[in-house]
């Protein structure tokens, strides 16, 4: 998930005035209003599947076996952080499948992965298969706890891509007219961090470009561009992950709750880590319409992919090797929410749907934890 460009001092939701939602995307998407309405009850209610198959008592024995004192009992700010959760492992999940599908069953797309990196195509499947299961335990865990989970099905309107590998079924994300931040690849490798006001720039510009390819003619160093946006897109999803799931932490009550952001969010680091080293297969390229590549694979601090110390907590405190950024601000769930639509990836989507995803960030980003 995208975190907002640190470059930018606009702010979606402090900004009175905003242009028209157009295209149904970018600025104006908290421009609406937060209140509950008929796009979130679509987006939360119709939990008959789940509800069958899991079971309150059931639960509640094996949360008391595994964790002592430890209800089902949610309070409002957990039910709002996972629900929002929810909702952003069921768009991981639309996003990576699509990738899955070409990275598996479109042997030029796949090929094209393979020139960056050999594994790149497995790393893509994978993850596919994580964030399909953060979604499902989720939802299960809320349905369990007599809560809401979260059915994004109704919202399934946008088209898949006509080319070979892809499933021609209704898609949540949009991966053909791309604004990718890159700027974690610096961000990661200095001693700057968002959250004390430090900005990065752009280790490549990738504005309103595919990520995948839109027709079967595309093919040699146009669809290498378009895998090459693929892969610093890959990355700025799970940096993003990375982040919200550090955000959100702390404002969870229910140990059960802690149990799952803790263990779910360093699997969005891991994934972050694996996409950004496979990023050192770049090389430079630029196709007419196309982003101008630089020649990663050639760079001295190749290899230089673990986080280097930055500020942290207080800036008065020695630096110190972290996620970032953390802060509600930067990296809650208004803000990754913000940074994907700013990404362009729902382009296409309906109002209703953005009208769900605006009141379950801010009602995720408002919990406070129980003392």
């Amino acid at each position: 998930m995208n975190t907002p460009n640190e470059t930018e001092s606009n702010n979606p939701i402090a900004a009175p005035e905003q242009e028209s939602m157009s295209r149904h995307s970018r600025r104006s998407f908290f421009k609406r209003s937060a209140m509950m309405g008929a796009g979130l009850a679509a987006a939360v209610g119709g939990a008959s599947t789940l509800a069958s198959a899991l079971a309150k008592p059931a639960f509640a024995a094996k949360a008391g076996a595994a964790l002592g004192a430890v209800t089902p009992d949610l309070n409002a700010g957990d039910v709002a952080v996972l629900q929002f959760l929810a909702a952003a492992e069921l768009v991981e999940s639309d996003l990576w499948g699509q990738y899955s599908e070409l990275a598996s069953h479109n042997p030029s797309f796949n090929s094209a992965l393979m020139q960056i990196k050999d594994t790149l195509p497995d790393y893509v499947n994978g993850d596919f298969a994580d964030e399909t299961s953060h979604a499902n335990f989720i939802n299960a865990f809320l349905v369990a706890a007599g809560k809401d989970p979260v059915n994004l099905d109704p919202f399934r309107t946008l088209p898949s891509v006509p080319v070979q590998g892809a499933r021609q079924i209704g898609r949540l994300t949009n991966l053909t007219n791309l604004t990718v931040n890159t700027s974690y690849y610096d961000r990661y490798r200095s001693k700057g961090n968002p959250d004390f006001g430090d900005t990065f720039p752009q280790t490549v510009s990738i504005e309103n470009q595919p990520a995948l390819p839109t027709s079967n003619l595309i093919q040699g160093l146009d669809l290498l561009s378009i895998a090459q946006t693929a892969a610093f897109h890959f990355a700025a999803i799970e940096q993003g992950g990375s982040s919200l799931y550090n955000s959100l932490l702390t404002k969870v009550s229910d140990l059960n709750v802690v149990a799952i952001l803790a263990s779910i969010g360093p699997t969005e680091v891991y994934h972050f880590a694996i996409f950004q080293e496979a990023l050192e297969g770049i090389v430079g390229l630029q196709v007419p319409n196309g982003p101008l590549f630089p020649d990663i694979s050639g760079r001295a601090n190749r290899g230089r992919i673990t986080p280097h110390p930055c500020a942290f907590i207080d800036p008065s405190f020695p630096l110190c090797s972290v996620i970032r950024p953390r802060n509600t601000d930067t990296a809650g769930a208004v803000a990754a929410a913000t940074g994907l639509v700013n990404s362009g990836l729902f382009e296409g989507q309906s109002t209703a749907f953005f009208d769900a995803v605006t009141a379950l960030a801010r009602a995720a980003d408002a919990a406070l934890r129980s003392v």
